[in-house]
């Protein structure tokens, strides 16, 4: 063999060297388990996900019926895994290096889709990773981000932040989206000295109807608050009560909107229908219409799903004397738990009651 021949054989060795350095895994991709989500959905969710780990150019990814059909020639007709072991198992018998396991997890409107990445040798999960939409509707967007994160074993998380990802990605402001919210409350107040005619708490019940749009929330609620109590009257006892109808409007800012929890501060107005009653044998019920300031802090809970947890806590003056034994002013601390959905077009949705 001469010169020439020993540097073509050595060419082709180092080339096909390359090749085998280089060569493509090839990866069966298993359908989705669904949990709460219907199976169309996670059929779809499966087929987003194997083109867009193709289009990342690091697999080589079998089709859905190259899946099924190099099974079926095994005499295997389940076409499904769901844990590690079934998935390597399957994927030997396809011949395939890898394999990815996933499933579709939805909690309110919030979809979860979380996957791994399966070595079919060693039958070893060697990476997973999870990632959350608000809605069907961005899931294309959570199996792109999770295709790039399988392709290159980097977790979503460790990148950028899920909001800001979803915003980047979709060319849209996830938390500056603004939509209506609408659910109930309910909770306690506690007079400050000798407010309220002398009740010593109130009970609040309120429907609360929030506007929100990215830091800023405007919260509407109208509300009915009552409370009873014993008071000595010149050395006497008597059966005082208080019925009042609060209509308050305030204006929140969320000091961590990015956040599935947020604590918020605010303040606002509102205008108080108030009965205040003697109860003992020739009630005397003194009306009045007032204006009420009020500051509030709390927290609002699950942000990006479609409903809302809140509490919190507001510090209210009345301006009005129509309080028997009261001054010109009533001030109360309340604290309330309340729960909302969003309203979403063209969907139906069941209002939840705390």
């Amino acid at each position: 063999m001469n010169i020439r021949n020993y540097f073509c054989v050595a060419i082709l060795t180092i080339f096909c060297s390359i090749g085998l350095i280089h060569a493509k895994p090839t990866v069966a991709v298993f359908e989705f388990d669904a949990i709460g989500v219907d199976m169309g959905t996670s059929r779809a969710a499966t087929q987003i996900f194997r083109n867009e780990l193709g289009s990342t150019g690091e697999f080589t990814v079998l089709t859905k019926g190259d899946l099924e059909s190099g099974l079926e020639k095994a005499g295997t007709y389940n076409f499904n895994a769901y844990d590690v072991s079934g998935a390597a198992s399957k994927g030997k018998i396809i011949g395939a290096d890898k394999a990815i396991i996933g499933t579709l997890t939805q909690l309110g409107g919030k979809i979860t889709a979380e996957v791994q990445l399966i070595d079919v040798a060693s039958s070893t999960a060697e990476f997973s990773d999870r990632f959350s939409a608000e809605s069907e509707s961005d899931l294309d967007v959570v199996l792109r981000r999770l295709a790039k994160a399988v392709a290159g074993k980097d977790k979503v998380e460790s990148d950028v932040n899920r909001f800001a990802l979803t915003q980047e990605e979709t060319g849209e402001s996830r938390r500056r989206k603004s939509y209506i919210t609408s659910g109930m409350s309910f909770g306690f107040g506690f007079p400050l000295g000798d407010s309220y005619s002398g009740v010593d708490n109130l009970k609040a019940f309120a429907w609360n109807m929030r506007f929100e749009a990215g830091k800023f929330v405007v919260d509407n609620s109208l509300a009915a608050n009552w409370g009873t109590a014993k008071v000595d009257v010149n050395g006497e006892t008597e059966n005082k009560g208080v019925f009042i109808i609060p209509w308050d409007i305030g204006l929140r800012y969320l000091l961590v909107p990015e956040s599935d929890i947020s604590p918020y501060v605010g303040a606002g107005l509102g205008f108080h229908f108030i009965f205040a009653a003697k109860i003992d044998d020739e009630p005397i019920v003194d009306g009045d219409q007032a204006m009420a300031l009020h500051f509030a802090t709390g927290l609002y809970a699950f942000q990006s799903y479609d409903f809302r947890l809140s509490v919190d806590a507001k510090y209210t003056i009345v301006f009005s004397d129509a309080f028997i034994g009261s001054d010109k002013t009533s001030q109360q601390i309340g604290i309330s738990i309340g729960i909302s959905r969003k309203w979403v077009s063209g969907q139906k949705r069941i209002l939840l009651i705390f």
